[in-house]
């Protein structure tokens, strides 16, 4: 899948786990914008083993980092397309952001929401043609749907990418978005107003 596929799928898993895990809680422009921000970086980060990927564009010195970065995790689809992946990176990211963001954020949601895109980046990437390897370091790939129907899987930036699931990604957002209306009368309250 493609960058901007990733973040929208991101976005709805992360949106969704927010509202599962806090029903009640009126929303805030900070914690929209936790939620955001976490579930963009998650869902890009595990293609960061590709020097071509979209975080290293996003970031400063990322020219750096892509040509070192990517070498040093085995090259695209490896270990970052894995469980222990998720791990290690959650590992990093919750050292990260309890030191360097202390007493700023909201540690527990802004994890959330990068675990959250970045399970869903595993999650679109096993339905395409090259599939994850999922129990890395086995290196078998893992894809959905497995043989025999692997022929179903979807080819990264093409027709069925751009056209259906990328479009049906936003809509599932509008429909999460809609269903906790009430919710998001704390920051726009235009969607209120009767």
């Amino acid at each position: 899948m493609t960058g901007k596929t990733h973040q929208a799928i991101g976005f709805a898993a992360a949106s969704t786990l927010y509202f599962y895990q806090h029903p009640a809680q009126p929303l805030t422009w900070a914690i929209a914008a936790t939620v955001i921000v976490g579930s963009f970086i998650g869902s890009l980060l595990p293609d960061i083993d590709q020097p071509t990927a979209n975080f290293w564009q996003s970031i400063p010195l990322g020219s750096l980092g892509r040509g070192v970065v990517p070498r040093a995790l085995g090259g695209h689809r490896h270990i970052s397309h894995s469980l222990l992946g998720a791990l290690l990176f959650y590992g990093i990211s919750a050292t990260v952001t309890t030191y360097l963001l202390s007493g700023n954020i909201d540690h527990v949601l802004l994890l959330d929401s990068l675990l959250a895109g970045f399970l869903a980046h595993l999650a679109a990437d096993s339905l395409t043609v090259q599939g994850i390897p999922l129990f890395w370091p086995l290196y078998r790939s893992f894809g959905f749907p497995p043989f025999p129907f692997q022929g179903l899987r979807i080819v990264t930036g093409k027709w069925f990418e751009n056209f259906v699931i990328l479009p049906v990604s936003f809509l599932l957002i509008g429909f999460i978005l809609l269903s906790h209306q009430s919710a998001l009368c704390s920051i726009i309250p235009l969607l209120c107003s009767r």
